[in-house]
């Protein structure tokens, strides 16, 4: 159905298309859209149609009606361009992540770069998952939300303050202190890491847990079917 919708809209503005700026069609778009964080904007194919890259998201604007085109744009030969750029920034926000500053669990040959709330029951099974897995090395950062999980913090915090990070954070997810009274370590150190973590969530642009990489693929949340794929068809 978003394949037709395209098609009809290109169709109905090809004859009204006109040459604008990547700069020009920004600023047209900060004035319909006032406050909308708009991270570039890049010609497509098609003249006349721009490709939009938000935080999150990508959408297409046609700056003559000031339309605005949201799903996906496919090549003629079927290939989605729209997943392809996503895949693209996806490995780019990941490119030059301080993996010295993650929790490393494992050292299989399959790279996993995982946001995680420890108190997220989606984050806890594909902590699971991984456990019983020994061809994965995996790359943790912690980004509780305080919102949904009010101790999530405090457990995050447990887990940085532990002289075996990897113990405590199998500890964590399995839900053993879940309930339990414990106590946290007062390093300066542990807060600015978890600040740290936290800032980098949020970099990626992080809105709910889990959200992974798998071996530079994005998969967002416990999606275990994708994860088996893009590990064992690549063994």
């Amino acid at each position: 159905m978003r394949r037709v919708l395209l098609a009809l809209f290109l169709l109905f503005f090809a004859a009204r298309a006109f040459a604008q700026s990547a700069a020009e069609v920004e600023t047209s778009i900060q004035k319909q859209f006032p406050g909308l964080k708009v991270e570039a904007v890049n010609k497509t194919e098609i003249e006349g149609l721009y490709e939009v890259l938000l935080q999150d998201s990508i959408v297409y604007y046609h700056p003559k009606s000031g339309m605005t085109l949201l799903g996906e744009l496919f090549s003629k030969d079927g290939v989605s361009l729209t997943a392809l750029r996503k895949a693209e920034r996806s490995a780019a926000k990941i490119k030059d992540l301080p993996l010295e500053k993650a929790i490393k669990i494992g050292n299989g040959q399959h790279t996993v770069i995982e946001v995680v709330d420890p108190d997220c029951p989606f984050c806890r099974k594909t902590a699971a998952f991984f456990q019983k897995r020994s061809d994965v090395t995996q790359y943790v950062y912690l980004f509780p939300i305080k919102e949904l999980h009010p101790d999530a913090e405090r457990k995050a915090q447990y887990i940085l303050c532990a002289e075996d990070r990897k113990k405590a954070y199998e500890e964590v997810l399995s839900g053993k202190l879940d309930d339990q009274d414990f106590t946290l370590c007062k390093s300066p150190e542990v807060q600015d890491l978890l600040a740290e973590h936290q800032r980098i969530g949020q970099r990626l642009g992080v809105r709910g847990t889990p959200t992974l990489w798998v071996d530079g693929e994005f998969v967002p949340g416990a999606d275990l079917p994708r994860i088996v794929k893009l590990l064992e068809g690549k063994s």
